[in-house]
């Protein structure tokens, strides 16, 4: 039997038992520890690195998605790594999808990962691991628990219309970030990321707003983590004047499937 034949019988027993989601996807060179250390360590990693791996940093306070740009240009191309992080949230970065609006299965592994691609084409690249590993993904429209964003106070005692002639931006000073020239529903997004739950605006504004929010260190961490991220995110709306609810709605999800 030739290299060839015999690559092509082991990978479909592979397919035919099942492979495990722990098992380690490599592709030429293998990733080290050190890739994974910061943005600057993924930029200046090898090229042509496709990794899924059982995480090497359980429990550490540097987990998460990490985008990179090559070379000088912000506007990429760009490499991807995660460190100690969900199923969920690797295959909302494989499709560019807000980890809050992917559904897996109901055996979908609990276990963490890192994962790392530093070639010309990331997002395609991780699909195709994870493809690998027995998951796919697709859009649908689906009845899903969604967190609604409504009104409590409207006065909305902190924020104040934004003039025509201001343009978005957002400044730090003195504890607190200053924002301007932001629509209220823009900020759903952000509170997906936070909560990992689907986010809809129903406070019917429609203008654009000035508007403050204490931040620090601390206030960063609790956001992140996922126990304390709700208490976090219902201060600072409470603060504005405005409240998430329960609620059910139609919206695009990815919704995640196994292949074999």
């Amino acid at each position: 039997m030739t290299t060839t034949g015999k690559i092509i019988l082991i990978a479909g027993l592979i397919m035919a038992l099942g492979l495990a989601i722990a098992v380690k996807m490599v592709f030429f060179p293998s990733a080290k520890d050190a890739y994974f250390t910061s943005q600057r360590t993924l930029e200046h990693a090898p090229a042509g690195i496709v990794e899924i791996r059982p995480t090497h940093f359980e429990h550490n306070l540097r987990k998460g998605v990490t985008w990179a740009p090559v070379g000088n240009s912000r506007r990429g191309p760009w490499r991807v790594m995660g460190r100690d992080v969900s199923l969920r949230d690797m295959v909302a970065a494989a499709y560019g999808e807000i980890p809050g609006r992917v559904q897996l299965p109901d055996d979908a592994p609990t276990n963490n990962f890192d994962f790392i691609v530093t070639t010309s084409t990331p997002r395609l690249n991780l699909q195709k691991a994870i493809r690998s590993l027995g998951y796919t993904a697709q859009k649908e429209t689906n009845d899903t628990d969604v967190l609604a964003m409504k009104v409590v106070d409207p006065l909305l005692p902190a924020f104040t219309v934004s003039s025509r002639d201001e343009r978005e931006d957002s400044k730090y000073k003195s504890g607190r970030v200053y924002v301007t020239h932001l629509r209220i529903g823009e900020l759903s997004g952000f509170f997906e990321q936070c909560l990992k739950m689907p986010v809809v605006d129903e406070t019917s504004l429609t203008n654009y707003y000035d508007f403050s929010v204490a931040w620090n260190g601390s206030m960063w961490m609790r956001l992140q983590n996922e126990s304390t991220a709700r208490p976090a995110v219902d201060a600072m709306l409470k603060e504005w004047g405005l409240t998430l609810e329960p609620d059910t709605a139609p919206i695009g999800v990815l919704v995640v499937k196994k292949v074999y």
